[in-house]
């Protein structure tokens, strides 16, 4: 299971189009910063080369910074929904059938969990299936899905609706809200927590307890920034923040890795002092004092 709070950072660590593809093997070096998070996700896993996970994503799986924390690797990301074949999701035998290799991720590779990144035309009920199966087979398997702020992509949405209909065994650990300016992921919290009461027509129909809803962060961001979040997390019981991106450093050179938009939301290459405002991000979503601004 997900922690009771989570600080999570998106990790680039493979991309077909960038120079650390699915197959590179190398051997990434994770910031000190990253120690103070809980959960590290791993982007990003191309769905059509699945059950083969990247070398590196088994290597952090093996070797995270900090033991307690948990390892979840994403799979799609908004390149792969748009150009890449989900070819697991064609069937529900498929899709039944990689649940059971993913699910092997945990004792082959010390893989917590998946981030369920479709953002396209994937086919929804397939994936609810592959979601269900995952879940069947461990139910401690995490399985997270990223969601657009207003709905808008009919997979997702068919996942919100499915796993969290009043009376259903959710197949989902937490939605997170993929807007990662400043504090805008806060107006789009009452889309997923009042899906039921919203306007008439409107493509979320079920509400999400709190607890299931991670509040989206860009790694540019200040510690004001992150302070209200944090604020916002402990106050309305919200399931905490997960960080939109976080580079690393390959170890055979001592450069970065992938690096999107020339860093302009990388995490990594923001002061110390931003950095170190992660964990006690966490710090203030427990009730801890909330007297820092960087």
């Amino acid at each position: 299971m997900l922690p009771d709070k989570t600080v999570g950072l998106y990790l680039l660590i493979a991309d077909d189009a960038w120079p650390y593809t699915s197959e590179t093997e190398w051997v990434p070096q994770l910031p000190d910063y990253m120690s103070g998070v809980n959960v590290l996700f791993l982007a990003f896993v191309h769905p059509a080369k699945m059950p083969a996970l990247p070398p590196a994503m088994q290597y952090i799986g093996q070797h995270r910074p900090d033991g307690t924390q948990k390892v979840i690797a994403s799979i799609g990301g908004q390149s792969y929904s748009d150009s890449a074949s989900w070819p697991w999701l064609n069937s529900v035998a498929a899709a039944e059938a990689m649940a059971a290799e993913v699910v092997q991720w945990k004792t082959k590779y010390g893989i917590d969990g998946v981030d369920l990144d479709a953002e396209a035309n994937q086919n929804g009920p397939n994936l609810f299936v592959f979601a269900q199966k995952l879940k069947e087979l461990d139910p401690t398997f995490i399985v997270t899905q990223p969601v657009f702020g207003s709905p808008q992509v009919n997979c997702e949405n068919y996942m919100v609706n499915q796993c969290f209909a009043k009376g259903a065994t959710s197949a989902v650990d937490a939605i997170g809200i993929m807007v990662y300016e400043g504090t805008g992921s806060l107006q789009y919290v009452g889309n997923y927590l009042n899906g039921s009461t919203s306007w008439e027509g409107a493509p979320i129909k079920v509400d999400v307890p709190p607890q299931k809803v991670l509040l989206g962060a860009g790694g540019q961001s200040g510690g004001g920034t992150i302070e209200s979040l944090a604020k916002a997390a402990h106050d309305q019981n919200l399931a905490g923040i997960m960080v939109w991106y976080a580079s690393v450093i390959d170890t055979a050179t001592g450069k970065v890795g992938n690096q999107y938009s020339g860093g302009s939301m990388d995490a990594s290459i923001q002061s110390a002092a931003t950095q170190a405002t992660w964990k006690k991000a966490l710090d203030i979503m427990h009730g801890g004092a909330a007297d820092f601004i960087v």
